[in-house]
């Protein structure tokens, strides 16, 4: 028999730790996917996912068992990454990237290419703003449906297309501008 979310939190609210395990289980690509949308690095949103969960398993004692629970956690993932960002700018921290480590010639220049582009596509998503950031992940990072989209956020689907349309649009240019002049 498979538990609900709603059954696991009422497990865990009685003390089960196994519970809470089982749920982090079915979210946990989740807020990784959310926390790496906005942060752009590996290790960063691993950070970040963690503080997420740190955040769900302290506040789980009083969430509403109205809600639909994966909207709250990819919420508390967005705030979470929101956070993150703000710090960053705080602290002017810098992180660097991995060192290619392949040989001489095109396989290398590929790699190089790919990860410019990346680089590229995750500097134009950090520069929306962090509801369109947080309906781009959930759209094309973990396929959400529109409509789980537009409770996440808390707007009507028309609206999330708009966002998603207008965001695309916007990094299709920032990255195509960006290519062209690396």
């Amino acid at each position: 028999m498979e538990f609900t979310d709603h059954d696991l939190i009422g497990e865990f609210r009685a003390g089960s730790t196994v519970a809470f395990e089982r749920l982090m289980g079915r979210y946990e690509r989740l807020g990784y996917s959310i926390a790496y949308g906005f942060t752009g690095e590996r290790e960063a949103a691993l950070d970040v996912s963690q503080n997420v969960f740190i955040r769900v398993h302290s506040k789980l004692s009083t969430y509403k068992t109205d809600g639909n629970f994966k909207s709250w956690i990819a919420r508390v993932a967005m705030n979470e990454s929101c956070n993150w960002k703000r710090s960053q700018k705080r602290h002017r921290a810098t992180v660097l990237d991995e060192e290619i480590s392949a040989g001489p010639g095109a396989p290398q220049e590929d790699r190089l290419w790919e990860r410019e582009a990346r680089q590229h596509v995750n500097q134009s998503l950090a520069r929306l703003k962090p509801q369109h950031q947080l309906a781009v992940v959930l759209r094309y990072f973990e396929a959400m449906p529109i409509r789980e989209i537009a409770g996440v956020i808390g707007t009507s689907e028309g609206v999330v297309k708009n966002i998603l349309f207008r965001s695309l649009r916007k990094m299709k240019v920032e990255v195509g501008a960006s290519m062209e002049v690396a």
